[in-house]
């Protein structure tokens, strides 16, 4: 029996041509396991999607929401599930992500790998990004309230009054250092029996997070920051900061990558990354076409 892979996909819209194009491809492969969480809360989801596929989906679904803690408590049922079906390694998707690269070379990357994690974990003590400041200041301080003021020009806005929290109730301390990175990776099983074992670390973290977030003025993306924090203070994991993501954020707005269309084909193509985002159902089945046949069926 070869390699399984498990796919990990959190969605919250009705299942669209794109997303049912990404179900199509990631069945090809020899031995998979697809697990959804879906939020039924903000859309239904078409059953005929996965009809004759290896997928799961999630039953005791959680309400899901951008940059919100409740996408780590899905994304632990998703891993849950797919570690309990024996998958050697896990790869984070959204319903926007499509391979830029075919089966078989995806399969044989995954078979050499000397790493245990594809995975971007940045220091956030650090200054590696200068809004890491921001999340510093999130850490240390606690959001009160809010009290409104006028600028010179006369215009209106609310700031916020923060207080220095408790030292010994910051999650983070020199035992635990705070990492950051995309919430797209690749991790093997190792990986993810480290990340299963460690649950009641991870509920006190994303406890934490949701304290911090609390306030309109700063925030935290959980999915940026929990796992990558596990994996980055445990040394004894191979960790490669290769996420294998082609996302383009030129130019971009509102923290959203662009939406990648058939211009972006040549990009794509030269890329070493193993998938790609963001794709639409109007805007990408151009381009999806054009991978398929020129990448993903030869």
């Amino acid at each position: 029996m070869s390699m399984k892979i498990g796919f990990s996909i959190l969605s919250h819209k009705t299942p669209d041509i794109q997303f049912e194009a990404l179900l199509n491809q990631l069945s090809t492969y020899p031995n998979y396991e697809i697990a959804i969480h879906h939020d039924f809360n903000q859309s239904d989801f078409n059953s005929k999607v996965i009809v004759n596929k290896n997928v799961y989906l999630i039953e005791n679904y959680v309400q899901t929401k951008w940059s919100h803690v409740n996408n780590i408590r899905a994304l632990m049922k998703t891993f849950t599930h797919l570690y309990q079906q024996n998958c050697e390694w896990f790869i984070t998707l959204s319903a926007n992500c499509y391979p830029i690269k075919s089966t078989k070379q995806i399969t044989d990357f995954l078979e050499a790998s000397q790493f245990d994690a594809y995975i971007e974990c940045n220091n956030i003590h650090s200054d590696h990004f200068d809004f890491y400041k921001y999340f510093r200041q999130a850490f240390n301080t606690a959001y009160l309230f809010s009290i409104p003021f006028f600028r010179k020009n006369g215009t209106f806005y609310c700031k916020p009054i923060r207080k220095k929290r408790d030292p010994n109730k910051i999650v983070f301390n020199d035992n635990l250092i705070p990492y950051h990175g995309s919430d797209w990776f690749i991790i093997n099983r190792k990986t993810m029996a480290y990340i299963l074992s460690n649950k009641e670390l991870i509920d006190t973290i994303v406890a934490f997070l949701d304290d911090v977030n609390k306030g309109a003025d700063l925030n935290v993306c959980p999915p940026e920051v929990v796992f990558q924090t596990l994996i980055g203070n445990n040394e004894t994991l191979k960790v490669n900061k290769n996420t294998y993501r082609y996302i383009d954020w030129t130019d971009s707005i509102n923290w959203h990558p662009n939406i990648l269309v058939l211009k972006d084909f040549d990009a794509i193509q030269q890329s070493e990354a193993l998938f790609a985002r963001k794709f639409d159902a109007t805007l990408s089945m151009d381009l999806i076409h054009k991978i398929n046949k020129s990448i993903l069926d030869k």
